[in-house]
C-alpha cells in the first residue's frame, strides 16, 4: 500500500456514490455495510468503531499512512496504521479488497479511488447506476449493475483561518416572507463603482507624517503574477483602481484562500503608522443587550461587508497607492488592510439603519444585526423593513450563520431569551469540563489555578481543604473520596460564578492572558472593575494534528489568535488599550522581516485590526493561561517555545537575552516607554479610591495637599490612591528592577517617596522587603562579632579619601576576573572597574587615572589593604610623586576599613540576583550596580552619594514630579548645607556602630512546620564561584527538632546530604505579603505515554559520568534546589535546550 492516504487539492466537493454491500470478514462474520463510492480518497476505508465494535480482524501496515485534507493540512488525530482483509459483495459483485482503519463520519466504508481505478466502472448519472462492464478477471460476476444514490460532499480543511465564501443559497431555506431577497445570501460582484456617501472612507495625517513613504516590490511566482494582472485589468475596468503618481506606495503580496484561489492584499503597516485613529466608538454592550431583553423571538443576520462597497474620500486616494512588478496604482475603494476600517464600518451601518436602531427594531454590533420582536407577525415586518435598506445599499448576508424565528440567541458572549440575560456555556466551558484530578501534581495544578480567583470566593480555604490534604500526603496512596469532590465541584462552580466570573462592562482596561502547550492553548480574558482583575471569559482549545505539526513561533502565534477571535467582540473596539500577556521569550521571529506563509499573512492582516501591548512576563508567572493550555491529555511529546510577530512599539518591555531571575533588559526600557509611565498616571488620575485622611487635609491644608490634572499631590509627591495593584506595581520596580537592586527599607523608602506618598507607604516598604524571597536568599546577615569597631575620620568633602579594594577571582566575563572597587569615603559614590587577578601596579594606576582622577582629582589619602598590587615599588613612587598619604588597615583584620569590605558585600548581593547560572555575565551588569547604588539613600549620611556629589538625582525615564527650578547660587548654597548635615549624619552614625559593635544578636526559635532558608555553607554548589552564589538554599520546611539546637529539614529527593542542621545555618522565611512577590504553583508535569515530563528551562552545566554524560537540568517554574543530573538519554524532547547549551560553550563543544 501507498504511504499516503490524500485527497487531490483545489477541489470543493466530491460526488459521493451511496451502495449497500455485504461484508465477509477473514474470521466468517457476515455484516451490511453502508458505503461510499468516493473519488476524493486514494485509498478504500473501513470505519474504526464499526471494526472495534464487530471485532474485525486486523493487520498492521509495513509504515503509517497520513490522512491528508483537499489543501494538504493533516486531517485527523492520529496516522492510519492498520487495514483489513474482506471479502466484498455488492448486488452479487464479489471480490477481495484491503481497506485501511480510519474514523468515517457518514459512512461504514468508503470506496476509494484505488477501487474505482481497479474496475473502471461505467457510471450513469441520469439513471442511478453503476456498470461492472470492465472489471478485472479477479471479479465474479463483472457485468452487474449497482443503483446508486448521489450526493456532495464538501472536503474539509483543519487549518485555522478565515471563512469559506458562502455558496448560493436555495430560497427553500429561507421563511417564505424572505424568499423575495435570497439574492442577498450570495456572495455578489458589483461592476458598478460605488456611488460617494457621507461615510466615505478618510485618510487623516498624523502630524510630521513623512513626505513620501518608498517600498520594493515583493517577489512573485508565475501564478501569483498572473493573478496579480488578472486582479489589475478587472479593476482598472471598473475604477476601483487607477494609475498613480503618488510619492507613497505600499507593497502587496497574495493570501491564499481556502478554495486554492488567491488574494491580492496590500501591506499598509507604514500608512497606518501614520494615520489618525478614527474614534468613532462601536455601540455600547450594555445598550445593545438592554435592547435585546423583553422580545420574545428573533432574526439574527451576519454581513458578508464588501470593503470595495465603500469610496476612499475624494483626495484621499494617493495616500493608498501600492507597488507592482506593472506600476503604481492606487485605490479609489477601500482595501483590506487600512486603518480605521472597522470605524468606518460602523458608522457606515449606523448611518444606513438609524431608524431601524433608534426605534429598537434592530440592534447591530460590527457585522451582527439582530431583530428583535414580541410576536412572529411583528418579526416579519421588521425583517422585510430590515432587508429592503440592504438590497438598496448592496448588502449581502452570510446564509450559514444566520438565525432565523428563534426564542433565543447568543449576542456579544450573551444568550438572550426568555426576558432574560444569560452567561454563555463557552466562556466557562473550559472551567466546567476540567477533568476530575487523578493524582496529587493534578490536584496542585486545579489548586494553583484557583487560587488566583480564592480572594473573591468566600472561604476558599475551608473550601479546598479536602484538596489541600491530598497535597498534604504527597507519596502516600492516592485517594479521591465524595469529600474532595464535592470541594471541587463547588471552586468549579464558585469560579465560573459571580462574583468570580464578572459579566463584561463598557468601560475598563481588558487584558488577555495567553499560553500554548505542545498540544492546547489556553486563555483567560479579565477586566478592571472596581478596581480589582475580574475573570470575564476562559478559554482552553486542543490542537488538531495540523496545528501541533506548526512551527515553535506559529504555535504560539496561534494561541492569541484563537483568543482575538474568540472575544473580538470585546477588544476590536475596547475603550482602552489592552494588553495581551505572554510568556514566550521567542517572539523575535516576527520581528524581522519574514517571507511570510499563508497562514501568517492571514494572521498579520487579521491582527492590523486590534489596538494592543504585547506583555511579556515570566513563564512562572503566566500560570493561568498555562494550566488551561494543558488541560488535554497530549498525544505528542514536542513541546515548543516562544515567538514574536510585533513591530516594536507593540512591546511594554523589550525582549533580549534574559537571565533566570528577570526578563527584562538591562536599562529597565519600561521607564523609556513614555506610555507606561502614562498608562500608570491615567490609571492614578482613574482611581476613585482616596482615602478620607487625604481628602481631609486637602481641604484643611491646601498649600499642602493639592490636586492639579486628576492627580492628588502631597509635599510636592504623587498621592497613590487605595489600589492594591497600583501600589504593588510601585513597590515592585522599586525593588525588583536591575536599576533599583532589590534595596533595604530604608533606601527604597526614600526611593519611592522621591515621587510618590500614600499613608501606609513606610509600612508596605518595610513588609515588602521582608518579603522578597530574593533578599532572603542572598542578602549577608551581619551578626557583629564582638569586637568594638573603630570607624576612621571623617573627610571634609567628597573625593578628598577614597578607599580601594579588589573582588575576586571571579568567573571569567569578557576576559576579565575581577572588579576594583573605588569607594568616596564622604559622599559613598563608588566607581567599579572589571579587571584581572594578575593586575599590576601600572595597571592600577591606569584604571585610577581613566576612572576617577578624570572625574574627581587627586584624593589626599587613600584607604586600601595590604595586596601585593598595592605594596609595590611602582605604586609607592607614585603615591609620593602625588602627594598622597597612604594608611594601611590593621594587617588581617580590614574592619579598620570596614566602608569597603561592607561595599563588596553589596556589589556581590547585587550581582547575585541578576546574573545568569553560570556567573559569566556579570560584567554586563556592573554599570547597572554601580548606579543602583549611587542613587540609594546611605544611610550615614542620610542622602544619595549623586546628590551629594552634584546636587540633583539623575533623571531615570520615570515618572517626575514637577519642582521650582533654583539659581545656580542657591543650589551651592544647598548643597554646602546639605553636605554639612551629611558630616554630622555620619558622626552619629559612627557612634552607633560603636555601640552595635558591642551589641549581642539572638536568634528566633523555629517550630515544626516552619519554613527556613539553610545557609550555603559547606554545601556543594554547581555553580562556578560561591562568592556570587545565594548565600541560602531554599526554603525548606522544619520536620522536628533534634536536640537542644539543631533541626531536620524536608530536603529535595536529589540532595545526597545529612538532613539535621544546627541552628545557626538556619534563617527564618518571611512570606511574600504582596501578589508581585507570591510565586505561582510551579506547573504539573505533561502526561506523555502514560509517563510525567517536565518542561527544561535551561541546561546550565555538563560532565562525564562513566561512559557517558550528565547534563545540569534547571526545571520550568521550580527553584534552583530542584536542579537535577540527567543523563543525554533522557533529554530527547528537550534538544532545542540542548542546542542553546552547546552554542554557548567554546567551539560548542561538550
Amino acid at each position: 500500500m501507498n504511504n499516503r492516504y490524500v485527497v487531490p487539492q483545489k477541489r470543493l466537493g466530491v460526488q459521493e456514490l451511496e451502495v449497500k454491500p455485504l461484508l465477509t470478514t477473514t474470521n466468517g462474520k457476515k455484516l451490511k455495510l453502508s458505503a461510499m463510492v468516493d473519488s476524493g480518497c486514494t485509498h478504500t476505508c473501513i470505519d474504526e468503531e464499526l471494526v472495534k465494535k464487530k471485532k474485525i480482524p486486523t493487520k498492521k501496515l509495513e509504515r503509517p499512512i497520513t490522512c491528508r485534507n483537499s489543501d494538504g493540512t493533516i486531517a485527523g488525530k492520529k496516522d492510519i496504521t492498520k487495514f483489513v482483509k474482506m471479502d466484498l459483495n455488492i448486488n452479487g459483485h464479489n471480490e477481495q479488497l484491503d481497506a485501511v482503519v480510519t474514523p468515517l463520519q457518514s459512512s461504514d466504508l468508503f470506496l476509494g479511488h484505488d477501487w474505482l481505478t481497479n474496475h473502471n466502472p461505467e457510471i450513469d448519472w441520469k439513471q442511478g447506476i453503476i456498470k461492472f462492464n470492465r472489471c478485472p478477471t479477479s471479479c465474479s460476476f463483472p457485468h452487474t449493475d449497482i443503483s446508486f444514490e448521489p450526493r456532495i460532499r464538501r472536503l474539509q480543511s483543519n487549518e485555522d483561518t478565515e471563512e469559506k465564501e458562502p455558496d448560493p443559497t436555495n430560497p427553500e431555506d429561507l421563511p417564505t416572507y424572505m424568499k423575495p431577497f435570497a439574492h442577498l445570501f450570495n456572495k455578489k460582484n458589483f461592476d458598478k463603482l460605488p456611488e460617494r456617501t457621507e461615510w466615505d472612507h478618510e485618510i487623516n495625517f498624523t502630524e510630521n507624517a513623512p513626505t513620501e513613504i518608498s517600498s520594493k516590490v515583493y517577489s512573485m511566482t508565475p501564478l501569483e503574477r498572473e493573478e496579480l494582472d488578472k486582479f489589475l485589468d478587472e479593476n482598472l475596468a471598473t475604477n476601483r483602481i487607477r494609475p498613480s503618481k503618488s510619492p507613497y506606495a505600499a507593497p502587496c503580496f497574495f493570501v491564499p484562500k481556502k478554495d486554492g484561489s488567491l488574494r491580492l492584499c496590500q501591506d499598509y503597516r507604514k500608512l497606518n503608522d501614520i494615520t489618525i485613529k478614527d474614534k468613532t466608538p462601536l455601540p455600547l454592550i450594555s445598550e445593545v443587550l438592554d435592547q435585546l431583553k423583553d422580545a420574545k423571538v428573533f432574526n439574527k443576520l451576519d454581513i458578508i461587508w464588501g470593503y470595495n462597497n465603500v469610496r476612499i474620500r475624494e483626495g484621499d486616494e494617493w495616500k493608498a497607492a501600492f507597488l507592482t512588478n506593472r506600476g503604481l496604482f492606487e485605490p479609489t475603494v477601500m482595501f483590506f488592510g487600512m486603518s480605521n476600517s472597522p470605524a468606518t464600518f460602523s458608522r457606515m451601518m449606523a448611518t444606513i439603519f438609524r431608524e431601524m436602531i433608534q426605534d429598537g427594531s434592530l440592534a447591530n454590533y460590527m457585522d451582527d444585526f439582530i431583530i428583535p420582536a414580541k410576536d412572529d407577525e411583528e418579526l416579519e415586518a421588521r425583517t422585510i423593513r430590515f432587508l429592503k435598506m440592504a438590497e438598496k445599499h448592496n448588502l449581502s448576508f452570510k446564509r450559514t450563520k444566520c438565525e432565523f424565528n428563534v426564542s433565543s440567541t447568543t449576542v456579544l458572549g450573551t444568550v438572550i431569551g426568555n426576558g432574560k440575560a444569560t452567561m454563555e456555556e463557552e466562556k466557562v466551558k473550559a472551567i466546567r469540563d476540567w477533568a476530575v484530578p487523578t493524582t496529587v501534581k493534578q490536584v496542585e495544578s486545579f489548586l494553583g489555578f484557583a487560587n488566583f480567583y480564592r480572594r473573591f470566593i468566600k472561604n476558599f480555604s475551608t473550601i479546598a481543604q479536602p484538596l489541600n490534604e491530598l497535597k498534604s500526603k504527597k507519596g502516600e496512596k492516592w485517594y479521591w473520596n465524595d469529600e474532595q469532590q464535592q470541594a471541587f465541584e463547588q471552586i468549579k462552580q464558585a469560579i465560573a460564578s459571580e462574583p468570580v466570573l464578572a459579566l463584561p462592562k463598557d468601560n475598563g482596561q481588558f487584558r488577555v492572558e495567553v499560553d500554548a502547550s505542545n498540544y492546547g492553548t489556553g486563555a483567560v480574558l479579565s477586566q478592571e472593575q472596581e478596581n480589582k482583575w475580574h475573570p470575564v471569559a476562559f478559554m482552553s482549545k486542543t490542537l488538531s494534528e495540523a496545528e501541533r505539526n506548526y512551527e515553535i513561533y506559529d504555535k504560539e502565534l496561534l494561541a492569541i489568535i484563537k483568543a482575538l477571535k474568540l472575544w473580538r467582540h470585546y477588544l476590536l473596539d475596547a475603550k482602552e488599550q489592552f494588553e495581551i500577556w505572554t510568556d514566550h521569550e521567542n517572539l523575535k521571529y516576527f520581528r524581522e522581516p519574514q517571507k511570510l506563509n499563508a497562514r501568517q499573512a492571514r494572521w498579520y492582516l487579521m491582527l492590523q485590526e486590534y489596538d494592543f501591548l504585547l506583555r511579556h512576563i515570566p513563564g512562572k508567572t503566566n500560570t493561568k493561561a498555562d494550566i488551561l493550555s494543558r488541560l488535554i491529555k497530549p498525544d505528542t511529546s514536542n513541546d515548543n517555545r516562544g515567538v514574536e510577530m510585533f513591530k516594536e512599539k507593540m512591546f511594554i518591555r523589550r525582549l533580549e537575552e534574559s537571565t533566570p531571575i528577570y526578563d527584562i533588559t538591562l536599562l529597565h526600557n519600561r521607564r523609556f516607554e513614555i506610555l507606561a509611565d502614562e498608562t500608570l498616571l491615567e490609571k492614578i488620575r482613574k482611581c476613585e479610591r482616596r482615602e478620607t485622611r487625604v481628602l481631609e487635609e486637602m481641604k484643611k491644608q491646601p498649600e499642602k495637599v493639592w490636586e492639579n490634572k486628576g492627580i492628588i499631590y502631597r509635599q510636592g509627591r504623587i498621592y497613590v490612591p487605595d489600589n492594591q495593584e497600583i501600589r504593588d506595581f510601585i513597590l515592585h520596580d522599586h525593588h525588583n528592577s536591575p536599576d533599583a537592586g532589590h534595596p533595604g527599607t530604608y533606601r527604597m523608602l526614600e526611593s519611592v517617596k522621591r515621587t510618590f506618598w500614600w499613608p501606609t507607604i513606610k509600612t508596605d516598604i518595610r513588609r515588602y522587603v521582608r518579603g522578597c524571597d530574593m533578599c532572603q536568599k542572598n542578602k549577608t546577615i551581619r551578626r557583629p562579632d564582638h569586637i568594638p569597631l573603630n570607624p576612621l575620620p571623617i573627610p571634609d568633602k567628597p573625593w578628598e579619601e577614597i578607599s580601594i579594594d579588589m573582588i575576586g577571582p571571579l568567573p571569567k566575563s569578557k576576559e576579565k576576573d575581577a572588579i576594583i572597587v573605588i569607594v568616596d569615603r564622604f559622599s559613598k559614590m563608588i566607581h567599579l572597574v572589571p579587571t584581572t587577578t594578575s593586575l599590576t601596579s601600572m595597571d592600577l594606576a591606569e584604571i585610577y587615572k581613566e576612572e576617577v582622577w578624570r572625574h574627581h582629582g587627586i584624593p589626599k589619602r587613600i584607604i586600601s589593604d595590604r595586596g601585593p598590587q598595592f605594596a609595590s615599588k611602582f605604586m609607592e613612587s607614585l603615591c609620593k610623586a602625588l602627594g598622597i598619604e597612604r594608611n594601611l588597615s590593621t594587617a588581617y583584620h580590614p574592619q579598620t576599613d570596614g566602608q569597603t569590605e561592607r561595599m563588596n558585600q553589596e556589589i556581590e548581593t547585587y550581582l547575585r540576583a541578576f546574573i545568569n547560572y553560570r556567573q559569566d555575565d556579570w560584567t554586563r551588569w556592573l554599570p547597572m550596580a554601580e548606579f543602583h547604588y549611587n542613587d540609594k539613600t546611605h544611610a550615614a549620611t542620610g542622602q544619595t552619594p549623586f546628590f551629594l556629589n552634584y546636587g540633583l538625582h539623575p533623571w531615570k525615564g520615570n515618572i517626575t514630579v514637577e519642582t521650582t527650578n533654583p539659581t545656580a547660587t542657591s543650589l551651592i548654597e544647598e548643597l554646602e548645607d546639605v553636605r554639612e548635615e551629611a558630616k554630622a549624619a555620619m558622626e552619629a552614625n559612627n557612634e552607633m556602630m560603636r555601640e552595635r559593635g558591642n551589641n549581642k544578636h539572638h536568634k528566633e526559635p523555629f517550630a515544626e512546620g516552619d519554613k527556613v532558608w539553610l545557609e550555603t555553607t559547606n554545601i556543594h554548589s554547581n555553580r562556578p564561584t560561591r562568592k556570587l552564589d545565594h548565600k541560602r538554599y531554599g526554603p525548606f520546611e522544619i520536620l522536628k527538632q533534634i536536640g537542644d539546637r539543631s533541626y531536620k529539614l524536608k530536603l529535595p529527593d536529589t540532595w545526597a546530604i545529612h538532613d539535621v542542621f544546627h541552628t545557626s545555618l538556619l534563617t527564618k522565611v518571611r512570606d511574600p505579603e504582596f501578589d508581585s512577590q507570591k510565586k505561582p504553583t510551579p506547573p504539573p508535569p505533561d502526561i506523555i505515554n502514560e509517563e510525567e515530563e517536565y518542561e527544561v528551562e535551561e541546561i546550565r552545566g555538563h560532565r562525564r559520568k562513566g561512559r557517558g554524560i550528565q547534563f545540569l537540568v534547571h526545571w520550568k517554574g521550580y527553584g534552583n534546589e530542584d536542579d537535577s543530573w540527567i543523563p543525554r538519554s533522557s533529554l530527547e524532547n528537550a534538544e532545542e535546550a540542548l542546542s542553546e547549551y552547546r552554542a554557548k560553550l567554546p567551539n560548542g563543544q561538550l
